[in-house]
C-alpha cells in the first residue's frame, strides 16, 4: 500500500523546490550538481565535488548545507572543516575525552564536537589530507558510527559534502586505493568544468560582477521538512521487476565501462560496482521517485518505474554537464586534465545511455530469462527418476536447490508455479521413503546420506509457505522414522558383542559414523521442534536412550578386543602405538558422550604400569641422579601418551626403593683410605690419588641426589605423606654418604698433617729465598688448589649440613666430622696466611 502523504509533506515540498530553484538561479550551469545534492539530501549519502579551483564548489556546499536550519536552534546542525596535511582524526571527530583516559585509561572521544555530532558535513580540500586519515574518515561517514574499544558511538550525519580543487587524473596517479575507497562509500560525484559551456552564462557572470550584485538567497529549507520528504523517501516501494533492472543495469554497465579501461588506459570507472553500490542506487532510486514527483509529476504515486531508471545515471556516473555541453567545453578545453575529466563525463553518459536501452528492451523477456535460469524442468526430471530410485543424496542437493530458488523465491509469480511442483513431488518422494522404514537394501539402518536427506527435506518444507501446511504430515511420518532408525542403531551397536571380527580400530569408525547420524538426528529434531514440541521430547529422550546404549554397546566391546602388549619387545613402542589407537576411541566415544573422557586411561593404564616397571627394573645406573633422569624420563612418557603417572608410581613405589637399596649394598663397602707417604703429600701424588682412585669410590653427594629424586615424585606422594620414598632408604643412602664423607676427611686431615711435618717451619725462614720454596713446595702439593680454587672443603662442608640436619645418631656423628673439617680449614688457613704474611715481609 502507498502511504499518502502528511500534511506537512506540501509545505517541505515548496520550501524544497524554492530552495534550489534560488540556488540554480545563484550559480549558473551546475544543475547536475544541485541534482545530486537533492538526491543526496533525500537518501542521507554524501556527494564529492571535484574541479579546478575558482569553480564555486565550496560556496555552492555552504549555501547549501549552511542554510538548512534546524527550526528549534534557528542554526543549521553543521560539522565544516578544511583538511590540509596536518588535520588528524580528533580534528574531525572529536578531541579525547581526557577525564575518561586520566579515570580509565581508555581513549574516548568527545563525538558531540565532531562531524558525527551534526547532521550535516562540509569537508573543505579532502584529498589535501593523508591517505590514512582519509579512510578512517570515510569508514566513519559511511557506518555513521565510532567505534573506539569496546564502545561504539552512534552519530547523526545524514549528509556529508566534501570538496577538491584536484582532478580524478591527480588522485588516480597518487593513491588509486584511496580513489577507490571513495568511489565504494560514496554515492554521488560530480565534477564541475573550469569553463562554462552556454556563452550567455559567462555574460551573466560578469555583469553581475561589474555591477556588485551578489547571490541574493532568501529561501529556507528546514531539517524537519528534510525529515518530511525523508520519509517519503523510505515510503517509496520498489517492485521485483524494478529490481531486476537495477541489478541489470549496474552488471551491464559495469560490463560497459570495464570495457572501455582496455581501450583507454588511463581512465578508471567512477563508480565501483558492489552489493554495497547495488544497494544504494535502490536509495538512489527511490530518492529520484521524491525529487520528481516535487519537480515534475506532483500526483504521481510514491512507486518506481521503469522511467525513473534514467535517473540512476546521477548515481552511477560522474557527475557533470550535459552531452551536448560536454562536446562543446572539449573543443575549447586546453589543459589536459580537464580534457580528460571531460572525456570520462562523455564516456559515461554514452556507456549508461547505452546499457539503459539494452536493460529497456531486456525487461520484456524477464519472465522467460528467469525462468531459463532456474530451470524448473530440470528439477522436475530430477523428482520423477527419484520417484523410481530413492538416492538419498541426489535428494539433499535437490532440497538444497529449491529452497535457493524459493525462498525468497522468483522475481516472477509464474516461474515459482513450476518450482513449487517439483518441490512438493520430492516430498511426496521423501514421504513414501519414510513409509518403508530404516531398512532398505543392502544397508542395515538409516546413513547419514539419509538423515542430511530429510534435514534438508523438512527445512524446506518450513521454509517455503506453500508448502507449510504439509509440514505436520511430514514431521509425524518423520518422527515415526527416527524412533524407529535410533532403536537400529542402538541394536546395531550391542551386535558387536558377537562379532569377534571387530577390531579397534573398526571401532571408532563405527564412533565416528554414529556420532556423524546423531548429529544430523539432533539437527533433524531442532527442525521439527518449530513444529511440534511435544513429538521433540519423546523424540529426544528415544535418542538420548540410544546414544547410550550405543556408547555402552562400544566400550564393551572395546575393552574385551583390546590386546595388550602381547608379542612386542619394546614397552614403550606398545604404549605409544596403544596410546594412538586408543586416543582415536576416545576422541570418536566423546563426540557420543563427553563423560567418556578418561576411557583411554582406563584401558592403557595396565600398559602404562608394564612400561614402567620394566624400564625401572632394568635400566642401570652408576648414580642416583642417573635413576632420577630415568624416572623423570618414564613420567615424561607416560604425560606424552596421555597417562596421569601418579598411579603408576604408586604402584612402582616398591621396585624404585628396591633397586636404591640394591644400590647402596653395592656402594657402601668401605673404601680404602692410605695415609699419604710424606712424600706423596709434598709431591702433589696425594692430590692426584683424591681426584682419581680414591673419588671413583667415594661418591658422596648422594643423599642431596635421593632428595632431588624424592621431590621429583612429590606429585605421586599421598596427601598424609611427608615424601614419596621411606625413610629407611633416606638412612640408609644417608650412613652410606657420611662413611664416604669420613673417609675423605680422614684422608685429608692425613694429607694435611703429612704436609705440614714435612715443610719447613716458617721460623727458620730467614730470608725471602727460603719463603719462597716454602711456597713453592706448598703450591706444588695441590692441597691450596684442592682447598681453595676447587673449593673441596666447601662442597663436604655443604654435604655436612644435609647430613647434620637427620635427627638421631646421623646428625651427630655429621655434626662431629664439622668439627673436624673445621679442624682442617683452621690449619690450612693460619700456616697459610703466616707464610704469606712472611714472604711479603721479606
Amino acid at each position: 500500500m502507498i502511504h499518502p502523504p502528511t500534511h506537512l509533506y506540501p509545505q517541505a515540498a515548496q520550501a524544497f523546490r524554492h530552495f534550489f530553484q534560488e540556488l540554480r538561479e545563484a550559480y549558473l550551469e551546475r544543475e547536475t550538481l544541485f541534482t545530486q545534492i537533492e538526491l543526496a539530501l533525500l537518501c542521507r549519502e554524501h556527494v564529492l565535488v571535484v574541479g579546478p579551483p575558482g569553480t564555486a564548489k565550496s560556496a555552492i556546499a555552504s549555501s547549501v548545507l549552511g542554510r538548512i536550519l534546524d527550526e528549534k536552534t534557528g542554526q543549521p546542525s553543521l560539522f565544516a572543516k578544511q583538511i590540509a596535511e596536518s588535520t588528524v582524526q580528533t580534528d574531525l571527530i572529536g578531541p579525547v575525552d581526557f577525564k575518561v583516559l586520566t579515570e580509565t585509561g581508555r581513549t574516548e572521544y568527545i563525538t558531540e564536537d565532531g562531524m558525527l555530532g551534526a547532521t550535516h558535513a562540509f569537508l573543505d580540500e579532502v584529498f589535501d589530507g593523508r591517505d590514512m586519515l582519509l579512510r578512517s574518515i570515510l569508514n566513519v561517514l559511511h557506518e555513521r558510527e565510532l567505534k573506539h574499544g569496546r564502545r561504539v558511538t552512534s552519530g547523526r550525519t545524514e549528509c556529508a559534502i566534501m570538496t577538491s580543487n584536484r582532478y580524478l587524473s591527480e588522485v588516480l596517479a597518487r593513491s588509486p586505493e584511496l580513489l577507490l575507497a571513495f568511489a565504494d562509500r560514496l554515492s554521488f560525484i560530480s565534477f564541475v568544468p573550469k569553463s562554462f559551456a552556454r556563452r550567455p552564462s559567462r555574460a551573466a557572470m560578469l555583469h553581475r560582477f561589474a555591477h556588485g550584485i551578489r547571490p541574493d538567497l532568501r529561501a529556507s529549507l528546514t531539517l524537519q521538512q528534510l525529515d518530511v520528504l525523508q520519509e517519503a523517501v523510505e515510503r517509496v516501494t520498489v517492485s521485483s521487476h524494478l529490481l531486476e533492472a537495477i541489478e541489470m543495469l549496474a552488471d551491464e554497465l559495469e560490463r560497459a565501462l570495464t570495457a572501455q579501461v582496455s581501450k583507454l588506459p588511463d581512465y578508471v570507472p567512477t563508480k565501483y560496482f558492489s552489493q554495497r553500490s547495488v544497494v544504494k542506487a535502490l536509495w538512489a532510486l527511490k530518492a529520484a521517485v521524491v525529487r520528481d514527483q516535487l519537480y515534475r509529476r506532483p500526483d504521481r504515486l510514491l512507486e518506481a518505474t521503469v522511467e525513473d531508471l534514467d535517473a540512476l545515471r546521477w548515481f552511477f556516473l560522474l557527475g557533470g554537464p550535459p552531452a551536448e555541453e560536454a562536446e562543446a567545453l572539449l573543443k575549447v578545453a586546453v589543459d589536459p586534465r580537464e580534457r580528460a575529466q571531460l572525456e570520462i563525463v562523455r564516456i559515461e553518459q554514452k556507456a549508461f545511455d547505452a546499457a539503459l536501452t539494452k536493460v529497456r528492451a531486456e525487461l520484456g523477456t524477464g519472465v522467460e530469462r528467469e525462468a531459463a535460469a532456474l530451470s524448473a524442468a530440470e528439477d522436475l526430471k530430477t523428482v520423477e527418476a527419484l520417484a523410481r530410485n530413492f538416492q538419498p543424496g541426489i535428494v539433499t542437493t535437490a532440497a538444497q536447490r529449491l529452497r535457493i530458488k524459493l525462498v525468497p523465491g522468483p522475481r516472477h509469480p509464474d516461474n515459482r508455479v513450476a518450482l513449487l511442483g517439483a518441490a512438493r513431488g520430492l516430498l511426496a518422494v521423501v514421504e513414501q521413503r519414510l513409509a518403508r522404514g530404516p531398512i532398505e537394501g543392502t544397508e542395515p539402518r538409516a546413513g547419514v546420506a539419509v538423515f542430511s536427506a530429510l534435514v534438508e527435506s523438512v527445512d524446506l518444507c518450513s521454509q517455503v509457505p506453500e508448502l507449510r501446511q504439509r509440514l505436520p504430515a511430514v514431521s509425524d511420518a518423520v518422527a515415526r522414522f527416527v524412533v524407529q532408525a535410533l532403536e537400529l542403531m542402538a541394536l546395531n551397536a550391542e551386535s558387536l558383542a558377537f562379532d569377534e571380527s571387530v577390531v579397534l580400530e573398526a571401532l571408532v569408525g563405527l564412533a565416528d559414523n554414529l556420532s556423524e547420524e546423531l548429529g544430523r538426528v539432533g539437527e533433524l529434531l531442532a527442525l521439527l521442534a518449530e513444529g511440534s514440541s511435544a513429538v521433540v521430547v519423546r523424540l529426544r529422550a528415544a535418542e538420548a536412550e540410544a546414544r547410550r546404549r550405543a556408547v555402552a554397546a562400544l566400550r564393551q566391546r572395546a575393552t574385551s578386543s583390546f590386546p595388550g602388549t602381547r608379542g612386542r619387545r619394546d614397552p614403550l613402542d606398545a604404549l605409544a602405538a596403544d596410546s594412538r589407537r586408543l586416543t582415536q576411541l576416545e576422541t570418536a566415544l566423546c563426540k557420543l558422550d563427553a563423560a567418556q573422557r578418561g576411557f583411554k586411561q582406563e584401558l592403557l593404564q595396565p600398559l602404562g604400569f608394564a612400561y614402567a616397571k620394566d624400564v625401572l627394573s632394568t635400566t642401570p645406573f652408576e648414580r642416583i641422579d642417573q635413576f632420577s633422569r630415568t624416572v623423570q624420563s618414564v613420567a615424561e612418557n607416560l604425560r606424552r601418551e596421555g597417562l596421569a603417572p601418579e598411579p603408576v608410581f604408586t604402584e612402582c613405589r616398591e621396585i624404585l626403593e628396591e633397586r636404591l637399596r640394591e644400590y647402596v649394598r653395592g656402594i657402601g663397602r668401605e673404601v680404602a683410605s692410605p695415609p699419604p707417604a710424606p712424600h706423596a703429600a709434598v709431591s702433589g701424588e696425594a692430590y692426584n690419588f683424591y681426584r682419581g682412585d680414591f673419588s671413583a669410590h667415594v661418591r658422596d653427594g648422594e643423599l642431596a641426589a635421593l632428595l632431588g629424586l624424592d621431590g621429583q615424585l612429590a606429585f605421586a606422594r599421598p596427601a598424609s605423606a611427608a615424601s614419596f620414598l621411606s625413610d629407611n632408604i633416606r638412612d640408609a643412602v644417608a650412613r652410606v654418604e657420611l662413611s664416604f664423607v669420613q673417609t675423605r676427611i680422614k684422608y685429608l686431615r692425613s694429607w694435611l698433617t703429612q704436609l705440614l711435618t714435612a715443610l719447613p717451619a716458617l721460623q727458620n725462614a730467614q730470608n725471602r729465598a727460603s719463603a719462597d720454596q716454602i711456597f713453592d713446595r706448598l703450591v706444588k702439593s695441590r692441597f691450596p688448589l684442592l682447598a681453595l680454587k676447587e673449593g673441596e672443603l666447601v662442597r663436604i662442608k655443604g654435604v655436612l649440613g644435609i647430613l647434620s640436619a637427620i635427627p638421631g645418631e646421623l646428625g651427630d656423628s655429621a655434626r662431629k666430622l664439622e668439627s673436624v673439617l673445621r679442624g682442617i680449614d683452621d690449619d690450612f688457613t693460619r700456616f697459610s696466611k703466616q707464610l704469606l704474611e712472611l714472604r711479603a715481609s721479606l
